[in-house]
């Protein structure tokens, strides 16, 4: 049966999209609010339905703490379970009784209803859907058998998944591409040095490509620098991202944003914007990376963020679910300050960090407030930091 996904909420209006709302609007589609709607509810059901795979729906209908469902698994175990458990008591799946966490009556786990309700108003979007499938259908032996996350998640069945995810036709991740482009292009100066931080899939390379062509500023760019850290991605872009971004001067390179740059080839000074997309938030020390960035930009050059956003610091994200296996995403160094947790942050701490490391005239892609405060669901942005 097709899941009622319930009222769709009225996308934001253009007096809460700042200066570039008249670009931002039309992210805000049905389709695009429907998908938003219905993976953060299938991502719901998928997160208790592996909890039932390992066998825990008694100890859940009994009610456990997260200490007491932790017992006798690997410590990696720990951090997946600490968001999960809270995230499926916000979603109504699990009732939060103290510190015990309990599952009462029968919870609609029905995944087929929604993904026939995603292909009535979004066609062609299964693939966030498979990519959850796949985390759950991985997983378990991260935690029966203490097995690395990074090496169930990022295997060669999961891999076509991830790039299927990546791409600009998918409605759910485009929104991460463009808000980021907007801030990439403006004020981009002629004989432009870029480098990507992250470039994974490519697809923001390929965005940069036909936009710039599109709209006239693409030879603004002298060099577009890809890099990554992993060789999977870096080697698929050497193959592929010529053809698929073409008039972009590409170079790339295999790089470590948790070394030094100097030490990876790149000269202080020499670049005009530096650009990573939902990258920056597992840099294993976060002041450290955006201080080392900071001294590889020109004088008046940019520090180019794009992050999915949280509204506050406590509140779990259903985008959460994949990375949380992953040590990049949890080994991180905290700070009281801005970073009191690992995962994604708030656009204030953000703000707080890119200041704390010197940047200035630190502009945001839309606003993020009053606009996450109107319409919660709101969780991606980019950022613009000077030197």
């Amino acid at each position: 049966m097709v899941e009622r996904l319930g009222p769709i909420e009225a996308p934001p209006g253009l007096g809460l999209l700042g200066p570039q709302g008249a670009e931002i609007a039309p992210l805000f589609t049905r389709p695009f609010l429907v998908l938003h709607r219905a993976a953060e509810r299938y991502t719901a059901r998928v997160c208790l339905l592996l909890l039932f795979d390992l066998g825990w729906e008694a100890r859940l209908r009994d009610g456990v703490t997260l200490d007491g469902l932790c017992e006798d698994l690997p410590g990696q175990a720990r951090k997946p379970l600490a968001w999960m458990l809270p995230f499926l008591a916000v979603e109504g799946m699990l009732a939060r009784q103290g510190d015990r966490y309990v599952l009462t009556g029968q919870p609609d786990l029905d995944l087929a209803g929604i993904r026939e309700a995603v292909e009535l108003e979004a066609p062609g979007h299964a693939s966030n859907f498979d990519l959850l499938d796949g985390v759950r259908s991985h997983i378990r032996p991260f935690f029966t058998e203490g097995k690395d996350g990074d090496a169930l998640l990022f295997d060669l069945a999961l891999f076509p998944l991830w790039l299927a995810y990546f791409r600009n036709g998918n409605l759910g991740y485009f929104p991460n591409n463009w808000l980021t482009l907007l801030a990439l292009r403006e004020g981009l100066p002629a004989g432009a040095r870029v480098l990507e931080l992250g470039g994974g899939a490519g697809s923001f390379a390929q965005l940069v490509a036909e936009q710039g062509a599109g709209q006239g500023w693409l030879d603004r760019i002298a060099e577009y620098r890809f890099t990554d850290v992993a060789p999977t991605f870096l080697r698929r872009a050497q193959r592929n991202l010529a053809a698929a971004a073409p008039g972009l001067p590409l170079a790339f390179q295999a790089l470590d944003l948790n070394r030094p740059l100097e030490a990876q080839g790149i000269a202080p000074a020499s670049l005009d914007a530096i650009v990573g997309i939902n990258v920056l938030h597992v840099a294993q020390d976060l002041e450290a990376t955006l201080r080392d960035l900071r001294g590889h930009l020109k004088p008046g050059g940019r520090l180019v963020v794009g992050e999915c956003l949280k509204p506050s610091l406590d509140a779990p994200l259903y985008l959460e679910f994949f990375f949380n296996f992953i040590k990049a995403f949890t080994s991180v160094k905290l700070d009281p300050r801005w970073r009191p947790r690992h995962g994604f942050l708030t656009p204030e701490a953000w703000d707080q960090a890119l200041a704390h490391a010197g940047y200035t005239k630190i502009q945001h892609v839309p606003p993020p407030r009053p606009l996450m405060d109107r319409h919660p669901g709101f969780t991606v942005g980019a950022m613009s930091a000077f030197v």
